[in-house]
């Protein structure tokens, strides 16, 4: 057959076209190869970052964790990488392992299969994303570090997160470097408890000759005796102790008092009482706790030893309130009456007159003296929650500075929210501060600026409110002394409004004077100037600490934006805007602990 060439010309134009197509055809399909190559680099840049950023934290969490195991470490990290990758690590034949480098530190290696899209159809094959980080603890031992943590009732709810926080802390700062690394312990309320063993006993004012020791039992007026126009020394009419305390008779009219007569004598307590004395008097199972008052100015913020008659420490005494333990604390669920002798309260031991009666259940049953005679029976509950006799609300002791792990963590978990006291920060840092310093009383700390041996010291406060100033003694002492302008007890602080001069009752000479706080009757003298007082207090020792070189952090639980307590503690910590922590939530308490840590220990990406 002949083929025209018309025929031929047909046929090659079809070939043509056809090859033409298939070209296009491949062209196209490199080209959306191309397009989703480009769409799958990017989904695998993104997938990387997902992956580092979350290797990056896991290889933190690991050297955070260098106390525990390597298995235990491992589960860890793994944990944090498995939440930072939203679950994609879930799938993917995802590799992850850890190894302590010999080096020091850690190393975090992960990799993960990821399924092409359309860069399949010029790479059949999927793409494996590998990621890796390396962490190291650059602490500079020695270090040394004290927790000073608000034990106050209102962490009723929130002690078990606090224990965690603080143990997690402690256990990751002593993981750094062996015996140059060394923790503290101060619980606080009102009071912190320092012990009561033979060294802490050294410190004490045992002689009574702190010119505050004992004063709230001093110098009360007890009521009055007619003379028999004689000097009030009649031994038998005017005895001169009782209960083996000394008593003072005074010749009517009485300086500063109004309405007494030359006709009278009018008793009070010794003008010198010591707490000591007081505690011999009672049964074994009401003997001082270890708690102390609150030193005068200026040794109230200072470091000062305790080697003068007002450096030393005078034991808490938690008074009588008035009314018996057994019959419901007069109603008053924060009272603490803790004497029980219901013919002791209600009798009239020296047989006198005057004001205040002698009828209610406590006439000067509070601030008496004689009532802490020996054999005086008392019901006494050391429980944190309904604590009653002298040593009401005084935490767990103080544990110095320590490289024992065991002993600083046993110290933290036996730590118990206390009712009956409220809250005292600056006593917590005051002995934080004793702690952590060279001198005494506590000497475990190193030396200040040694070149030979430079040493970094630290403090974090812990509270979750305000100081307080609480006004909750029984009703049976309020009532019985708020005619005579008796006001408030403060704890630590052991601080009683007395009454002014013209008023009956004791001379405003026996005014404990207070400096910035106005003792007068008259006003003034409330909760909010109390805890202003202590405020100013505050930060006057924050800084003095401060300028020993101590770094403070400052951790504030519950507290509201804006408050005062918030500002306080803010302007108390080191001033670089990277010591204070504002937590709203368990979970950011124990964020703000583990960001200490990290700070403390110097945490880094090395890689």
């Amino acid at each position: 057959m002949t083929v025209s060439s018309g025929s031929r010309g047909g046929r090659f134009r079809a070939a043509r076209e056809g090859n033409v197509a298939m070209l296009w055809a491949l062209c196209a399909a490199i080209i959306v190869g191309m397009i989703g190559l480009g769409v799958d680099f990017a989904r695998a840049q993104s997938l990387r970052a997902q992956m580092q950023n979350a290797v990056d934290g896991a290889v933190l969490v690991a050297e955070r964790s260098a106390n525990m195991t390597l298995e235990e470490r491992t589960a860890a990290a793994r944990a944090f990488f498995d939440e930072a990758l939203g679950g994609q690590g879930m799938t993917g034949n995802l590799t992850f392992s850890l190894t302590q480098l010999d080096t020091g530190g850690h190393r975090v290696q992960a990799s993960l299969d990821m399924d092409l899209g359309l860069a399949r159809l010029i790479n059949p094959e999927g793409w494996r994303v590998a990621v890796q980080a390396d962490a190291v603890s650059e602490a500079s031992p020695p270090i040394e570090v004290v927790l000073a943590l608000d034990n106050t009732g209102s962490m009723a709810d929130d002690m078990d997160t606090l224990r965690d926080g603080a143990q997690d802390l402690a256990e990751f700062l002593l993981s750094l470097d062996g015996d140059s690394v060394s923790v503290g312990l101060v619980p606080f309320v009102a009071q912190v408890n320092i012990g009561t063993g033979a060294t802490q006993m050294s410190w004490m004012d045992t002689a009574g000759a702190n010119p505050h020791h004992g004063e709230m039992l001093e110098d009360r007026y007890m009521g009055y005796r007619g003379t028999t126009g004689g000097a009030c020394t009649d031994a038998t009419r005017y005895p001169t102790t009782y209960g083996g305390f000394a008593v003072r008779w005074v010749k009517g009219p009485v300086s500063g008092m109004s309405g007494t007569s030359s006709s009278y004598c009018y008793a009070f307590s010794a003008s010198s009482v010591n707490i000591w004395s007081i505690y011999a008097n009672l049964p074994s199972n009401a003997q001082w706790g270890g708690c102390v008052e609150t030193r005068p100015e200026p040794y109230d913020i200072s470091d000062a030893p305790p080697t003068s008659d007002a450096t030393r420490f005078v034991p808490f005494f938690s008074l009588d309130e008035g009314g018996d333990a057994t019959d419901g604390n007069n109603g008053n669920s924060s009272g603490n009456n803790w004497i029980t002798s219901t013919t002791y309260d209600r009798t009239n031991v020296f047989g006198l007159s005057g004001s205040p009666t002698w009828t209610a259940a406590s006439h000067v049953r509070s601030l008496a003296v004689y009532k802490y005679r020996s054999g005086v029976p008392v019901d006494i509950s050391t429980s944190n929650l309904t604590g009653r006799g002298p040593n009401r609300g005084c935490p767990t002791p103080i544990v110095p500075l320590t490289s024992n792990d065991s002993t600083v963590i046993t110290a933290i978990q036996n730590m118990q929210h206390w009712y009956g006291g409220g809250t005292n920060q600056m006593e917590g840092l005051a002995w934080a501060w004793r702690v952590i310093s060279p001198g005494a009383p506590f000497t475990e700390g190193r030396p200040y600026d040694d070149p030979s041996d430079p040493v970094r010291k630290v403090i974090v406060l812990f509270t979750d409110g305000a100081n307080t100033s609480l006004d909750d003694y029984g009703s049976a002492f309020e009532s019985e002394y708020s005619a005579l302008a008796y006001r408030r007890l403060w704890r630590s602080f052991q601080y009683l409004t007395y009454p002014s001069a013209g008023s009956p009752g004791i001379s405003s000479t026996y005014q404990r004077v207070v400096s910035g706080l106005n003792t007068s009757s008259e006003g003034g003298d409330d909760d909010s100037d109390m805890v202003d007082y202590i405020n100013g207090r505050q930060l006057a020792l924050c800084q003095a600490i401060r300028d020993a070189g101590i770094e403070i952090y400052t951790i504030g639980f519950g507290l509201s934006d804006g408050s005062d307590e918030e500002d306080l503690l803010e302007a108390c910590a080191t001033q670089d805007g990277e010591h204070f922590y504002d937590a709203d939530s368990s979970a950011e308490l124990l964020e703000a602990f583990s960001a200490i840590g990290t700070g403390i220990g110097k945490l880094r990406l090395t890689r």
